[in-house]
């Protein structure tokens, strides 16, 4: 591995500043030994590197810091020239070369492996990994692109531009149109994870804290038919699993009627969404044990990182029918904290506000 990209099992939580909080997760889940797809990060350095080679920097900034925050078609003006800038703009080849190299070896050698497929387009997603990302204080997933079933070099180099130009979407630009130009500049740094695609037949996520009452006796699984992006995005009702981490138990489940799944598209570059069939709509996607294997994988990352984490997985499933949990992502919980902040916020509001009538009541009552 170069300046601008490194492998997974390089990385650690401590390397948030060279690939974001992403990438920085993977790797050190990758560390602790748990079951992660394969991959690398391209570093920071990439596309700080890309900026400074020409003016795109200072272009990118005169943009950001000319936009009226409170106009939004100021906003989405501000966001497509963005885009065309990031999307038009050459790419060094030193940076080019290293992606496209480091990709090949992981395509290669993971068709090596397995004993199938093209050496060199073997499927990945490419996922934006900001480092202001899957922090303590802050969760910003979902606020950066990430694209299913990438295949071959040349798409992942596309999706990687496509990463850095989703920086730049007019929610992204309000925020930092009132900074200073360092913080803003500062605020605009992003690494890029390409990871084998898991073959998911299911997939969902899983909180080990309660992300309704804050209760950290219990694990929360949310899982539906096919990708987890129609969990992540909300598209789809899944399944919920309830257990108590004594044991673990199950000790509540409710299953949903799951209409559409993601799933890859037919020809193999990229996914569709689409119905799924009747038989399979009403069931349950996961059976006990899979949902304890996925529990007990669940505690293993709650006990390395030390606080309630929200984790991204896919199962696959061996030709035997064995299941097989790969993690996608893991960051501490931040709903349940966020919704905690807010009622106590609340709660401080309405006793203040109490506390001003109690007093004007009472100088009234003096006079």
């Amino acid at each position: 591995m170069g300046k601008y990209t490194r492998k997974f099992n390089e990385l650690n939580s401590g390397d948030r500043p060279l690939v974001g909080g992403k990438c920085a997760s993977l790797g050190e889940m990758v560390q602790a030994g748990l079951p992660v797809p394969d991959g690398f990060a391209v570093t920071v350095d990439a596309y700080e590197d890309y900026r400074d080679a020409s003016d795109l920097r200072q272009q990118l900034l005169r943009i950001v810091l000319g936009a009226d925050a409170q106009n939004n078609a100021s906003l989405q003006q501000a966001h497509d020239e963005a885009v065309d800038l990031i999307l038009g703009r050459e790419l060094p080849a030193a940076i080019e070369q290293e992606i496209r190299e480091t990709y090949l070896q992981l395509s290669r050698e993971t068709a090596q492996r397995r004993g199938t497929g093209d050496p060199d387009r073997v499927p990945v997603a490419v996922r934006s990994s900001a480092t202001d990302e899957d922090g303590d204080a802050a969760s910003f997933a979902g606020q950066q692109e990430t694209y299913l079933w990438v295949v071959g070099e040349d798409d992942v180099i596309a999706k990687v531009r496509e990463c850095w130009a989703s920086l730049y979407t007019p929610q992204a630009i309000a925020y930092r149109s009132g900074m200073s130009a360092v913080d803003a500049s500062e605020a605009s740094k992003i690494s890029v994870a390409v990871q084998l695609m898991a073959h998911a037949d299911v997939a969902g996520v899983t909180f080990t804290v309660s992300p309704r009452t804050g209760d950290r006796s219990v694990i929360a699984i949310n899982a539906s038919w096919g990708l987890g992006q129609s969990v992540v995005s909300g598209e789809v009702t899944p399944d919920e699993y309830w257990l108590n981490k004594i044991g673990p138990t199950l000790t509540k489940t409710r299953i949903a009627s799951k209409a559409q799944e993601y799933v890859p598209a037919p020809g193999g570059v990229g996914v569709e969404f689409r119905d799924v069939d009747e038989a399979r709509r009403d069931v349950a996607c996961l059976t006990e044990p899979e949902v304890m294997q996925l529990a007990d994988i669940a505690l293993r990352v709650e006990k390395h990182y030390g606080c309630p984490q929200d984790i991204e997985w896919a199962l696959e499933h061996d030709a035997d029918g064995t299941p097989k949990v790969m993690l996608l992502q893991s960051r501490p919980e931040t709903n349940w904290k966020k919704r905690k902040e807010e009622k106590s916020k609340n709660t401080t509001t309405a006793t203040s506000n109490l506390l001003g009538f109690v007093a004007a009541a009472t100088k009234g009552s003096t006079k």
